[in-house]
């Protein structure tokens, strides 16, 4: 929230700078401004918390000790679920009562301290209002910055318009604290002059009076300066309204504007001079007023024709202007239309974004399990950024009629709901983040039937040949078999069996591990890193197809195509998460990549790093076959 603070400081500096005022106004300024940050605050803050509190329950197994006890997540999370309601609840109405009238507090503000100009906030090489002078000065300088070098002077007369214009070497400003003249004295400089005259040939000449002088002393009057109120409250916007408000206004704007085009219509019809003839009327023919067989420009002379002819090109041009004008103006109706409905549609839309964030980030932060600030404050903001830049997308949408201002406003909302299902069923389940094995919904029927009649007679083959194969092995050959028996292609029941033989001849498992014959510590490490380097390349592989086919064909089709925007900005959306969750697994991957590279004791060659970098991201097909293959071939020299 402090940040925000600052921010809006920032942005609003020159308008709090160099005007003499109070803490008690900027206090004032920075209070009114606070409420308009909580539909920006709140959300990110509800995702940051819960994540960071759910990951740091996660991290500490405070849920394993909960569903141990018998309590579930969803229960563990009933009553921060009626407090997070309550909150959205809250949010609402926040937002339709504090709101609006700290929109209408700061706006009135604002405006009345844009009058308030000090005497001495005079900024160097630019140009100041100061009650009826704009001044500009090169240099300041002097005990109290009351000496000026370079002074140029527009003054404005009495018809607003500058036609008194002063420059001199020197200056000197005078005045006192209780005073309300400001005393300006001008040393070696010239007064020019507009003379205004009635005479057009004296307007073309611009005729001028130039005055020099050695010193002019000015006064400019600041009783009207000094005197502004700023606590007045003459403005009003829409954005200082309610729900009903907003809803009569909108109301009344579709009204004004529908009766309004068509008003422009018919005026349009009445300016084209045409006339609607009955249907009676069209039966009778008066020969007299027509010429059969021939234009009405045959009986126009060749002046009157090319007259003619000019008329209707500068009607037409004239038409032309007016459709182009009132169609910006009708637009601009329809935009600050549009922003009405936004505005209101926004103050729902924040409640239940409250709501649906916290079911993204309580049940994630129990899937990462990671608190603290780190690894879930990145996450969160991630987030967050998306949330918010669709909300951006959305909205500036919706302004220009695109699309339907409601689903502008929702649409960040409609998307962060089924990201907040899917978290929530995946965390109530003990499931990780991504898990889904392609090849299991094809073959798993077919090998859970296979295991239920052969898996006996395997297994007892198995064992038999395996115990008659043991036997014939010395003590330092069984021990070779225990250690590198994935080398040798044999099972974990067969490690165990080669095991337990030893145990029988006197050579139990502690003993083992003292031997360093219990595991192949560098295999397993390698062997692990391998398999979850091919998991997360096949995974990556299956996002990689989807977001290339949308990066080439969505660009085709948009310049191809008159694709309805809502059917584009759909695939859009469904791209960028495919796209992420792509680059997601893309680097899992490389990691693992690079893990299985420490654990065979080789460091990562230059072509492998350049194969990520530069294949990765646009030819993925060749850095996954590339990497594959380089990944089979580390784990065949360890065999």
């Amino acid at each position: 929230m402090c940040i925000f603070i600052l921010q809006t400081v920032w942005l609003f500096i020159g308008e709090l700078a160099g005007k003499g005022l109070d803490a008690g106004v900027i206090f004032k300024f920075l209070l009114y401004t606070t409420p308009k940050l909580i539909p920006l605050v709140l959300p990110l803050s509800i995702l940051v918390s819960s994540i960071m509190t759910f990951g740091r329950f996660a991290e500490s197994y405070e849920f394993a000790a909960m569903k141990s006890t018998g309590i579930s997540l969803q229960r563990a999370m009933r009553s921060l679920i009626i407090f997070i309601v309550i909150l959205g609840v809250g949010t609402f109405f926040f937002s339709n009562s504090v709101i609006p009238w700290s929109e209408f507090k700061q706006y009135n503000l604002r405006k009345n301290l844009a009058k308030k100009k000090p005497a001495l906030a005079i900024g160097e090489g630019v140009f100041n209002d100061i009650g009826n002078i704009n001044i500009k000065v090169d240099n300041k300088y002097g005990d109290n910055d009351q000496l000026l070098d370079k002074v140029i002077i527009h003054q404005k007369s009495n018809d607003k318009k500058n036609r008194i214009v002063m420059k001199s070497k020197k200056g000197e400003l005078k005045s006192s604290p209780d005073s309300d003249i400001l005393q300006m004295v001008l040393f070696d400089g010239n007064r020019y002059e507009d003379v205004k005259s009635n005479d057009p040939k004296s307007v073309l000449r611009m005729q001028h009076a130039k005055v020099s002088f050695d010193k002019y002393i000015m006064n400019v009057d600041l009783r009207d300066i000094n005197k502004v109120d700023l606590d007045a409250t003459d403005y009003n916007t829409y954005k200082m309204f309610n729900v009903k408000q907003l809803n009569d206004t909108i109301a009344l704007s579709e009204r004004k504007y529908g009766q309004e085009k068509v008003g422009f219509g018919d005026n349009m019809y009445k300016r084209t001079g045409m006339v609607i003839i009955e249907k009676d009327s069209t039966n009778k023919v008066h020969q007299d007023s027509i010429i059969a067989n021939k234009s009405i420009t045959d009986i126009l002379s060749l002046k009157n024709k090319k007259r003619a002819l000019d008329i209707s090109i500068t009607n037409i041009k004239g038409r032309i202007t007016t459709l182009e004008n009132t169609n910006n103006r009708f637009k601009r109706i329809e935009k600050k239309i549009n922003h009405q409905k936004i505005y209101m549609h926004d103050k729902f839309a924040v409640a239940i974004a409250c709501i649906i964030l916290f079911f993204v980030g309580a049940p994630l932060g129990a899937i990462i399990r990671k608190g603290g600030i780190g690894l879930p404050m990145v996450v969160a903001i991630c987030l967050f950024l998306v949330y918010h830049f669709i909300g951006i997308f959305g909205k500036n949408s919706a302004e220009d009629g695109s699309i339907p201002p409601w689903l502008g406003t929702w649409l960040s909302t409609m998307i962060m709901l089924p990201l907040s299902i899917y978290f929530t069923r995946r965390a109530t389940s003990d499931q990780g983040l991504f898990s889904f094995s392609l090849k299991g919904l094809f073959v798993k029927a077919e090998n859970d039937d296979e295991d239920v009649v052969d898996e006996p007679a395997v297994i007892t083959n198995t064992d038999r040949e395996s115990t008659d194969k043991f036997n014939a092995l010395s003590d330092q050959q069984l021990m070779d078999v225990a250690k590198n028996y994935r080398q040798y292609n044999y099972t974990d029941g067969e490690r165990s069996l080669a095991i337990e033989m030893l145990g029988e001849r006197g050579i139990s498992e502690r003993r083992l591990k003292v031997l360093g014959f219990f595991e192949n510590k560098q295999y397993t490490k390698a062997q692990n890193a391998y398999d979850r380097f091919v998991k997360n390349s096949k995974k990556a592989i299956i996002y990689y197809i989807p977001t290339l086919i949308i990066s080439i064909v969505l660009p085709v089709l948009a310049n191809n195509v008159d694709m309805p925007l809502y059917l584009a900005v759909s695939i859009l959306i469904v791209g960028i998460i495919v796209s992420l969750l792509y680059l997601y697994f893309l680097i899992k991957s490389f990691f693992n990549y690079q893990s299985l590279h420490e654990a065979l004791d080789k460091k990562l060659d230059f072509g492998g790093i350049l194969a990520f970098l530069l294949l990765g991201m646009p030819l993925y097909f060749i850095a996954y076959f590339y990497t594959l293959r380089v990944a089979k071939d580390r784990m065949k020299l360890l065999n």
